[in-house]
């Protein structure tokens, strides 16, 4: 089966990827498809979104200034670990990878994880890519690694994250008061959880 090509440019001005045949999604939804990430996957545009103010500015990456040598070991490091599954988010159409999805750390013994995400390509913003990806994952969470609890975590100002997950059905649970800092001042971070038993009543 041939690589499906699509034709121009991508409205970020990257180069539209190609959607292997023999590349089978990890995790298909409507709009998208999780694989895993691959070192392939980091190269400049990559590292563009990280080093990004507007992309960056709920990742605790921000920091440090991020290159693609250590992206490139961040994502090896991830590779194939059992305590925590890391997914390309990738466009369903075209195969073009748009952001990253995690699940971890796992606590396999008490069977509950963290997810956390972005979406690094700017022009893929407000389409529910991020709520889709959750949606997704928590699936996975709870039909192929049984665990019984997933949640996150994420700054009070983050508005876009914190509604993508109540729509999965995450449940606010808790404010950590002040404990991020953000643009000189501190800011509470909004704690999410959602159960096995509320998911399944929800399907």
């Amino acid at each position: 089966m041939k690589h499906v090509k699509t034709g121009g440019a991508n409205p970020s001005g990257e180069e539209e990827g190609n959607l292997e045949a023999n590349e089978s999604p990890f995790l298909l939804g409507e709009q998208i498809f999780l694989r895993e990430v691959r070192t392939s996957d980091v190269n400049a545009a990559y590292r563009r979104w990280l080093n990004d103010a507007d992309v960056n500015q709920y990742l605790e990456t921000r920091f440090v200034p991020r290159s693609i040598e250590n992206i490139a070991a961040y994502v090896r490091d991830l590779d194939g670990k059992s305590e925590s599954v890391f997914f390309a988010i990738c466009l369903k159409k075209n195969g073009v990878h748009v952001g990253n999805i995690k699940v971890g750390p796992i606590n396999w013994m008490h069977r509950f994880a963290d997810i956390s995400l972005f979406i690094g390509d700017k022009s893929q913003w407000r389409r529910g890519l991020g709520s889709e990806a959750i949606s997704l994952v928590t699936r996975f969470a709870f039909d192929e690694l049984n665990l019984n609890r997933v949640q996150a975590g994420c700054y009070s100002s983050n508005l876009g994250s914190s509604r993508a997950f109540e729509k999965c059905g995450f449940r606010r649970e808790g404010v950590l008061r002040k404990k991020r800092f953000m643009k000189g001042a501190y800011e509470d971070e909004l704690l999410f959880g959602l159960l096995r038993e509320e998911w399944q009543e929800r399907r």
